[in-house]
This record gives structure tokens, sequence and C-alpha cells, in this order.
């Protein structure tokens, strides 16, 4: 990760102090004149050498005495910390940066002085630089390096490579590098975030210090917890140990960036963590059951619109294939289940036949009548079809008072019986036109399916002997094709009836 061109990382002066401290031949002196050659810096140390933490117990204005009195490595460390402070955006953004580098700078301190593998000074600039790379991202990508470092700890080399990032290990190599960091320390931050431990004191301490202080920061916090013991195990640091440092470790953080001016506000101690997290769960648990409940709302809604949507759309082709008046079929849907039909009888070799219905005299009945009387007549006409033929017969209105039914498993002989119960059925119907009842009668052409005949051919046969009929004198059956036969006319008294019946109505139609 390149540094942003705008503004370097670290004042001028302290990384000429951090240089100049890691040279085998360093000295005191030298630092000192260094420091005091920048007065915000001369200011800065002298405010940390006599605050409350060193306790000298007397005032030092002085730089090079302060410089004597800190000593080589705590001036290196010092330049380290005021560089990265100076480096800090304001706000709550400092809080969890620099929160994050002093909890792995104080954990390397804390463990070098429980290992006693390492000067706690120098194990304290190994651990600051572990996630210095996050202070340098914040120079040019605040709001990124901050979302960054909210991120579980053990997860964030994973969402750098997701969003592209250039990994903040590699960063920090290149940043320790620049500085001329010894090889031991170049390795520690190359290798902190490795699986399996390292080998080589700084890198052993870095991995380390990198599970403490990843158990305060974001994830499982019991898991992090347990890897954090386990990983102190690798530098001989009982569980007592390594309880004990866990629980100094948020006032360490706290007291280190309070020396250098700046608050990482309240660091909470694993115990607080884990009941934050708990709590956390619980409310994530209830807006879970919530978003549940919902979405079982929703899914129910729309179980309902699907029922609805199924039934509107139930009732569309209904009203599509249905005659408005009788409740029967319309032609077009007739047509098209007669269609089946005959397919579904020529594929079984077995017999259909089909009959047209025209109730006589009709145009008298709406003249004389009435248009409402005479759709009285079609309705009651259409109920007395259903409720007579068989369950598989298909009843439809063909036209204006033209019905027609088809008969499944049924010859012409059959129709004609079937043909001849409808006519006397029509016959002794009564017709209720609201105080006045009529009697109608109708003439019937029947007509047998031969092979896999077209609709509108077996439509036009049955038609053919429906004229027959009316012309042979209404309110008889005839039939059509080559089983024609003369039609069958109502007994004396039937059509004497049925004569009475329309002795109100005008002459007979033609």
């Amino acid at each position: 990760m390149p540094l942003p061109a705008a503004r370097q990382p670290f004042s001028l002066i302290a990384a000429r102090i951090v240089q100049e401290s890691l040279r085998p031949d360093a000295s005191l002196p030298a630092l000192g004149k260094l420091a005091q050659s920048d007065p915000a810096f001369a200011v800065r140390l002298l405010g940390v050498v006599n605050s409350a933490a060193f306790g000298l117990g007397r005032r030092v204005v002085d730089v090079p005495q302060a410089v004597t009195l800190l000593g080589i490595q705590r001036v290196r460390t010092l330049g380290l910390g005021l560089a990265m402070s100076e480096m800090c955006p304001p706000g709550e953004a400092a809080a969890v940066l620099l929160g994050n580098a002093l909890r792995r700078a104080q954990a390397a301190r804390r463990l070098a002085e429980g290992a006693k593998t390492l000067p706690p000074e120098e194990a304290f600039c190994a651990g600051l630089f572990l996630d210095v790379a996050l202070l340098t991202q914040a120079q040019s990508d605040l709001a990124g390096a901050v979302e960054l470092a909210r991120r579980p700890a053990r997860d964030r080399p994973v969402f750098e490579r997701v969003a592209g990032l250039v990994s903040h290990v590699s960063a920090g190599v290149e940043m320790a590098k620049k500085f001329h960091f010894p090889s031991e320390l170049v390795l520690a931050i190359e290798r902190h975030h490795d699986p399996a431990p390292p080998e080589g004191r700084f890198a052993l301490l870095a991995w380390v210090a990198e599970r403490v202080a990843a158990a305060f920061e974001g994830g499982d916090v019991d898991r992090n917890h347990a890897a954090a013991l386990d990983a102190m195990a690798h530098l001989g640091l009982g569980r007592p140990v390594a309880e004990a440092l866990l629980g100094r470790l948020p006032d360490d953080v706290a007291a280190a960036a309070q020396l250098l001016s700046h608050d990482v506000g309240v660091q909470l101690d694993l115990e607080s963590l884990a009941r934050d997290a708990k709590l956390r769960l619980v409310e994530t648990n209830l807006q879970y059951e919530h978003a549940v409940r919902r979405l079982e709302e929703l899914l129910q809604e729309k179980d309902a619109l699907a029922a609805e949507l199924r039934a509107a759309n139930a009732q569309l082709t209904a009203l599509a294939a249905t005659d408005g008046l009788t409740g029967l079929l319309n032609r077009r849907a007739f047509e098209d289940s007669l269609r089946r039909d005959l397919a579904r009888t020529a594929r079984s070799e077995a017999e259909l036949s089909l009959l047209a219905l025209d109730v006589d005299h009709f145009k008298q009945v709406n003249d004389t009548h009435g248009h409402p009387a005479g759709d009285e007549v079609l309705r009651s006409l259409g109920k007395l079809l259903t409720s007579t033929l068989r369950t598989g017969d298909v009843c439809g209105r063909v036209g204006g008072e033209e019905f027609a039914v088809v008969l499944p498993n049924t010859d012409l002989s059959g129709a004609r019986v079937v043909a001849e119960r409808l006519r006397q059925a029509v016959e002794r119907m009564p017709v209720d036109t609201g105080g006045r009842v009529l009697r109608v009668t109708v003439s019937i052409g029947a007509a047998a399916a031969r092979g896999s005949e077209d609709p509108r051919a077996l439509l036009s046969v049955a038609d053919a002997a429906l004229y027959v009929a009316k012309r042979s004198g209404r309110n008889r059956v005839a039939v059509g094709g080559e089983a024609a036969d003369r039609p069958m006319a109502a007994e004396p008294a039937q059509a004497a009836r049925g004569a009475a019946a329309i002795a109100s109505c005008a002459a007979a139609e033609p």
C-alpha cells in the first residue's frame, strides 16, 4: 500500500528519531538534539515524561534530559507512538484505529514481560506496527479504513481480498522496510496472521499479540478468548497469567492512548464484551423472530393472493367459456369440447352422437310475451338439460335459441332415445315468466360421429336433421347422416298439447 502523496504518515522528526534509534551506534545526545529541533515534538515529549504515567515526582523542562531519562528504546517507542497519534483522524475514528494499534502494542509489551523473551519496549514497537497500515489507509480512505478496523480481526485479511485492497500485512512490511527496521521485526509483521505459530522470537510474539488483541475485536467472544489462551501457551504462559494479561489489557490501551493525548473511549473487558454479545444475540434473535413472523405473514398473504388469482383466473376462464344467460358452454367452448371428445372417440374406437335442439316458435314467444319471457324460456331449458342428462354429457348454447348436446359412448339409436326423452321433458316443463306460465316445445336433430370427424361437419349434419324436424311440423326428433330416418313425431295427444301451448302466439315461423 503506497503512502499517499498528499500527506506523509510520520512527521519528519518522528521518522528520523525512529530511524536513528534503530542504528547500532545510536546515542542519547544525538536523539536529544533531534527531538529538540522540532518544538512541537519536543513539547509532546516533555508532556509524556512529566505525565503521571512516568511518575518521576519532579518536572523535567530540558529535552536532552528527558531523552536521557527515557533511554533509546523508550524514545523510539515514544517517537512511533507520537507519530501514529499524529496520523489519527479526529473523532470516533481515532478510537477505533488507534485503539486497535495500541491494543496490539500493549499486548506485545505484556507478553514480553510475562515470557521474558524480548525487551518490552521492542515488543511494544513490534506490536504497534501490526496495524499501522490501517492508519496509513485512513489518510486517503478514512471510511474504508474504519470499516475494515471494525471487522473481526481474524477476518480482516479476507475482507481486504474481497475489497481488492492491498493487505495491511504487506503495507506494514513495506513501511517497516522504509524505516530500516530489523529483519526480525519485518518478519514478525509479515507472519502475524499465519494460521500456525511461526518461528522466531519477534514473529511468535507478534503472532500471539494478534490473537490476544483479536479477543477484543468482534466475532465469537468465547472462541476468540479460547484462541488467545491457546496462543499464549506457545509462549509458556499458563492460564492464570494469561487471564490476568487479558484482564489488564483494556486499561493498558486506555492509559497508552491518554499518554499520547488521545481518548479511545471505553475499553470493554472480555466479560462485558461477552455480555454485550449475548444481548446483541438476543436482540438479533428477536429481530430474526420478528422477521420470520413477518415472512410467514407475507407468505400467507402471498398464498391468499395466489388463491384469489387462481379463483379469478378460473372465473375468467369460466366466463370466457360460459353463456351468461343459461350457464351452459358458449359456442366456441362447446366446439372445443366436441373436438376433444371426437379425438378421444377416434382413439378408443368408441361411439359418439350429437343432438341439436331449437325452441319452436321462439320468435313468437319474444314478440308476444317480451324478451324477458324469452330469456326465462332459455334459462329454464338450460336448467332442464343440465338436470336431465348424464354427468359425462356436454351441453352448450350455440345460437340464439339453439342448443347442442354431446353424448359420448352413445350410438345413433341411443341418441334418438335420449332426444325423445328430452323432447317430452321440455313439453312438460312449465316456464314461470313472473305471473304467467308458458309452455314450449323443441325440435331435435341427431347425428352420429364417423371416425375423426370435424366438429363443424358433425354440427352441420345435426343441424340438417334439426331442419328436417322443423319442416316436418316441429316438436319432434329427426336423425341425420347414413342412419337418417323419418322424423319421430310426438304422439297425437302430446302434439295437441304442444299446439295448445303456443296457440296464443302468432302464425308459425317458416
